[in-house]
C-alpha cells in the first residue's frame, strides 16, 4: 500500500484559486499599457495625414515605420511578453483584420486622391482623425476583451 494523503475540499479550491489568480496575473501582466493604443493610434493619424500632403517624399513611410517598430519594441519589452502569434486564431478575427486593412487602405488612397484631386487641404487631417480613432478603438476593445478573461469574465 501507498501512502497518498487526500486532499481536502478546501485545500483543492485554494488551489483552484491560486491557479486562477496566477492566470489573470498572467494576462494583466502581458497587456501592452494603457498609453500603448493612444501611442500606435497617433502614429498612424500623423501618418495618414503626412502620406496625403502634396509630394510627402518617404517622410511618412519612416515615421510610421519606426513609430511602430519603438512602440511594439517598448511595450513587449515593460510586458515581458514573448513574441506572441500575430494573426488572430478564430476565422471571424481573420475576417474582422481583413475588413479592418481594406478599411484601412481605401481610406489611405482615397484621402491621397480627393486631396490631390480637389486640392482640398484638411482631408489629409480628416482621414487622419479616422484612421487614429478607428486604431484607437480597436485597441482598447482589444484591451478590455483582455482585461475581462484575465478577471474570470466574458467577453463584453
Amino acid at each position: 500500500m501507498t501512502d497518498k494523503k487526500q486532499v481536502g475540499s478546501d485545500e483543492a479550491k485554494e488551489a483552484l484559486d491560486s491557479v486562477d489568480r496566477m492566470q489573470s496575473a498572467g494576462f494583466r501582466r502581458a497587456l501592452p499599457p494603457r498609453w500603448y493604443g493612444l501611442g500606435i493610434s497617433l502614429i498612424v493619424a500623423v501618418g495618414f495625414a503626412l502620406y496625403a500632403q502634396n509630394d510627402p517624399g518617404s517622410f511618412p513611410g519612416i515615421f510610421i515605420a519606426v513609430g511602430i517598430a519603438l512602440f511594439v519594441g517598448i511595450s513587449r519589452e515593460k510586458s515581458g511578453g514573448a513574441i506572441g502569434k500575430e494573426l488572430p486564431a478564430t476565422h471571424t478575427g481573420r475576417w474582422a483584420l481583413a475588413g479592418v486593412c481594406i478599411f484601412l487602405i481605401a481610406l489611405f488612397f482615397g484621402g491621397i486622391f480627393i486631396r490631390r484631386s480637389y486640392d482640398l487641404f484638411w482631408v489629409p487631417l480628416v482621414t487622419g482623425s479616422i484612421a487614429g480613432i478607428t486604431i484607437y478603438l480597436l485597441s482598447c476593445g482589444e484591451r478590455r476583451y483582455y482585461l475581462a478573461r484575465g478577471d474570470g469574465g466574458t467577453r463584453t
